[in-house]
């Protein structure tokens, strides 16, 4: 009665469970992070959709835009030269935080040359202006003729390149060759807003196929930051699905054919079902809001959890009752399940909101399992032997013969030699493990917008200015203030527009065409300082640089480097304690802990054999290898141990729940290697390998290490 009362609260908190579809949840959310995604989503292009018009007429273009703009009114279909005019005064009252070294280069230049330099400008600037459709130019050039702010920095890169790609016709906005079109739309979403961005891309979707029936030669097709993120929400959860239940039913094939009594079956299944409550419940409470990556990675964890019940009921059929296999199991597994669930507890006080959950949902799974393995599932069972088909590995079972008994004495010092130069050989050449930062490398996109992205990105000319973070970007701005003051404590402004206004008059300007710029100077002049811009919305607004990945991802790279470390020595730190407390023994919890360590060498020498890295979603592996490694050294050390000072052959129970145990994890993480979207593949293929990796050097290294020892020991 009172476990059927916890279950149903269990499921009562999992059902107040919310999602989010946001592969964002891994970034690092501490106060410099989470100011600087402020930044980037106050600015325009974080939420504007593109929707671009193929066809090689450009009239046909123009009829398909037509009839987008009728069915769908809000969206920007010309050059929005307010919008431009707009950000151009706002970026000219702070012309100081926009020019660089560079341009005072170039001011100072201009004082120390003839006149000649200036009509050069000049004459540039006319032939600009003389050009068709490029009278909306002329604001700018009278306020800046000598390019100290390029267009494509004036307008937050919003039109970036509109002078050198991009075209007009019929007042539309095209490509130079008129080969594609374009509108834009603002989502009032942002771009991380998944849930109502969702709705707003169909929407948008429904009105393109409209156009495309109503002019079939025109393809029609939407690109930007929302619609990548709905596209990744939606493969998440089509891969997150796809894999827990693939998971499920080949795990529950493998122990159909293992277990051939139904109610084995039914025993796991409630022990891990249970489990999966707990660890849902301790997120409803705790968290609120769950990333749905972190149930994809749930199908990995299942691997884990499956051990508990594997291991009694396999121990089951090599004692005479349930109280015999409770005494000979427990020891090792609560000590197994205390350093996984270390293991886990260590991403709880990370920044990255995802790791974080991970944390306490994979924590409080395990603790549920092991609670419910150690005070229901023995009741459960009976004292009848459960029928289990054995699962043979003759290559390791004869490796740990050898090892464990020392004869064929040949085999197994081969064994030995070959591991140890194999080791070395990983020594020389690893380099430490390299982190892709890179968020687009993890996001998924369809071919056609990778295509458009590609295409896209390279009519954009990127700036040559550095990226900043949004404290580096403060102390930017007061020293390009500081710059500006320095420079005209020396130069006279008005010497300089006399220089611009008669080089003006010479090429056929008027007098006072360029008194905009002359007012500009002036009006500046006068200022002892500007706002401080402390709002980061004020701050995108000036961004005294491009706003691109590059700041970011040095900082996400560093971050991930620094959790990798962290990780790393918690988890080493942890399960090293307990398995010299658990084993009463330094000696012997060194020969449990080494394993780890050699799997971690062989890890990164494979990654680098098959160019595979870390990235922000596939470094919690460091965390799954040692929550899984140990439980595996813990059960083959403790079998090994009983031999020796008991006489119990418990080894070859140990091998067989573990074999089984590797094979539904490599069943579990399998599935993942097929998930299309990039963040779900990577987690897969890299633990993947190190899963193997794990299950290999607990079958082989702690027999070698524990036969050294009783050697040691005999002399």
């Amino acid at each position: 009665m009172a476990c059927s009362l916890i279950v149903v609260g269990l499921i009562g908190l999992t059902l107040r469970i919310q999602y989010k579809e946001d592969i964002f949840d891994f970034l690092p959310k501490d106060a410099e992070y989470t100011e600087s995604m402020e930044v980037y989503s106050s600015l325009s292009e974080a939420s504007r959709i593109v929707i671009i018009f193929d066809n090689e007429n450009p009239d046909s273009i123009v009829a398909a835009i037509d009839t987008w703009a009728e069915q769908c009114p809000q969206s920007i279909t010309d050059l929005d030269l307010n919008g431009v005019l707009k950000r151009l005064d706002y970026v000219y009252d702070h012309l100081p935080y926009f020019l660089t070294e560079k341009q005072y280069q170039l001011l100072d230049s201009l004082y120390q040359t003839p006149i000649d330099t200036l009509l050069s400008i000049m004459k540039g600037n006319k032939q600009v202006l003389s050009m068709p459709g490029t009278a909306f130019l002329y604001p700018i050039i009278a306020r800046d003729p000598l390019h100290l702010v390029p267009l494509s920095r004036s307008v937050a890169g919003q039109y970036a390149g509109a002078q050198s790609n991009f075209d007009t016709y019929n007042g539309y906005m095209m490509t130079k060759d008129g080969n594609k079109g374009f509108a834009f739309y603002d989502s009032s979403y942002g771009s991380t807003e998944t849930r109502n961005n969702a709705a707003l891309i169909d929407s948008l979707t429904t009105i393109a196929q409209s156009v495309m029936r109503e002019h079939p030669t025109t393809r029609v097709h939407l690109l930007g930051a929302p619609v990548i993120a709905v596209g990744n929400a939606r493969q998440i959860k089509k891969d997150s699905v796809l894999a827990i239940v693939c998971s499920l039913v080949l795990i529950s094939a493998l122990l159909l054919y293992t277990f051939p009594r139904k109610k084995d079956i039914a025993l796991i299944l409630l022990s891990v079902s249970f489990g999966w409550l707990f660890g849902m419940a301790a997120l409803s409470l705790i968290v609120g809001k769950v990333s749905v990556i972190v149930l994809g990675i749930g199908s990995v964890l299942i691997g884990i959890t499956v051990n508990y019940p594997l291991h009694l009921l396999v121990h089951q059929r090599y004692t005479p009752s349930v109280r015999q296999t409770l005494k000979e199991v427990l020891s090792p597994l609560v000590t197994g399940n205390i350093t996984t669930i270390g293991a886990f507890v260590a991403l709880i006080p990370l920044h990255s909101p995802a790791l974080r959950q991970l944390g306490i949902f994979a924590s409080a799974m395990f603790l549920g399992t092991i609670l419910f393995c150690v005070l229901v599932l023995p009741h459960l069972m009976s004292d009848t032997p459960t029928p289990v088909r054995e699962i043979h590995c003759p290559p390791i079972e004869r490796w740990l013969h050898r090892g464990q008994t020392n004869r064929k004495r040949i085999g197994f010092h081969a064994l030995w030699i070959t591991l140890f130069v194999i080791t070395a050989i990983v020594l020389l050449v690893r380099q430490q493990p390299m982190f892709d930062a890179n968020i687009s490398h993890i996001n998924y996109m369809t071919e056609e917008q990778r295509a458009d992205f590609a295409w896209f990105e390279s009519l954009n000319p990127t700036s040559d200015e550095p990226a900043y973070l949004t404290s580096s970007a403060r102390e930017e701005l007061n020293r390009r203030w500081q710059l500006w003051q320095d420079f005209w404590t020396t130069h006279n402004p008005k010497e300089l527009t006399d220089k611009v206004r008669t080089a003006g008059i010479e090429v056929g300007f008027t007098p006072h065409a360029f008194t905009p710029f002359e007012q500009t100077l002036n009006s500046l002049n006068q200022l002892n300082s500007l706002n401080q811009l402390n709002n980061p919305k004020d701050l995108a607004q000036v961004w005294p640089g491009r706003f691109d990945t590059e700041a970011t991802n040095k900082y996400v790279a560093q971050t991930l480097t620094d959790h990798f470390d962290y990780i790393g020595a918690i988890c080493s730190l942890i399960v090293l304690i307990f398995l010299c407390i658990s084993f009463r023994s330094v000696r012997l919890g060194l020969i449990a802990f080494v394993p780890m360590l050699l799997s971690w060498v062989f890890i990164f020498g494979l990654m680098q054999v098959f160019h595979l890295q870390f990235n922000l979603v596939n470094v919690i592996l460091a965390t799954f290898i040692f929550g899984q490694g140990d439980d595996y050294t813990i059960f083959v050390v403790e079998g090994l141990r009983n031999e020796l000072l008991y006489g119990k052959r418990l080894l070859n129970q140990f091998k067989q729940s573990i074999i089984l145990s590797s094979l539904v994890m490599l069943l579990a993480i399998g599935i993942l290697v097929f998930a299309k979207h990039p963040a779900m593949h990577s987690l897969g293929a890299v633990t993947l390998i190190g899963m193997i990796i794990v299950v290999l050097m607990a079958f082989i290294v702690p027999p070698l290490l524990f036969n050294i020892k009783q050697r040691f020991l005999r002399k």
